[in-house]
């Protein structure tokens, strides 16, 4: 039966894309849409092929950019976390901006930070990480205030240290909303990039993207962003494999 539910979950998906790209595909061709206004998935896929040399440096950037941003904010997200639920006048100093920073649309901060720090990687990495820890906070905080105060009490009667308790009893216990923080920050690392890119430098997908929007040429534009969709899948794969591994106790 699981074997079953396995294979059912791996081929849904694959059925599913087929699908929606075989109309999409057949809606081209039957209508005459133009290419320069929606390519054919066939077009794209082979852009993607074809024009990869070009793409790739674009791609290396993006990747680098959301991977370093990512990694920053996970140790980050987890320290606020730690101390604000563990003090309340860092909660009360520290809840409202990190509340701000996750209501807040970043795009709308990108000229600021681009005039405090240029175009460079930097910029960029510096605002993946801004929008990417405040959500690892909130989902942290959550998974540790919801620790049962039994496991709490168990762990002082048994003499551990508040180092012991948080490694050995706090992070297992919040380990699933933790992943949960971790997996919404992979997706706000990803966009947040891309974002940026749009308005800063003239590398990345992002950018790229713009660029072959303005001249028309869409297939480029649309493999780019194909490839952008690739980048999350596998921040969203890395991540699936860790919790499994992580948190086994739960499967």
């Amino acid at each position: 039966m699981k074997k079953k539910n396995k294979l059912i979950s791996f081929l849904a998906p694959v059925v599913s894309f087929l699908l929606i790209f075989s109309l999409w595909e057949i809606a081209c061709t039957v209508n005459e849409v133009p290419t320069w206004f929606l390519p054919k998935p066939t077009e794209i896929f082979r852009s993607m092929v074809v024009d990869f040399p070009e793409f790739w440096p674009h791609i290396l950037v993006t990747f680098e950019v959301v991977l370093m941003g990512f990694l920053i904010a996970i140790p980050v997200g987890l320290l606020l976390a730690s101390l604000v639920t563990s003090f309340p006048l860092v909660n009360a100093a520290l809840s409202p901006y990190i509340t701000f920073l996750v209501t807040t649309p970043l795009i709308s901060l990108i000229p600021l930070l681009m005039l405090m720090m240029g175009f460079g990687l930097n910029m960029r990495i510096t605002t993946v990480v801004i929008q990417s820890f405040a959500v690892i906070n909130m989902n942290a905080c959550t998974g540790f205030n919801n620790v049962p105060t039994i496991r709490r009490e168990l762990m002082q009667s048994m003499g551990a240290d508040p180092i012991k308790t948080y490694l050995k009893m706090t992070l297992p216990s919040a380990a699933s909303d933790i992943f949960t923080g971790v997996r919404l920050a992979a997706i706000f690392a990803t966009t947040t990039c891309i974002s940026v890119e749009y308005n800063a430098g003239n590398t990345g997908l992002g950018s790229q993207i713009i660029k072959y929007s303005q001249y028309l040429k869409t297939t480029q534009s649309f493999a780019c962003i194909f490839y952008v969709t690739i980048i999350g899948l596998i921040m969203y794969g890395l991540i699936s494999f860790a919790q499994k591994k992580i948190i086994s106790w739960k499967e």
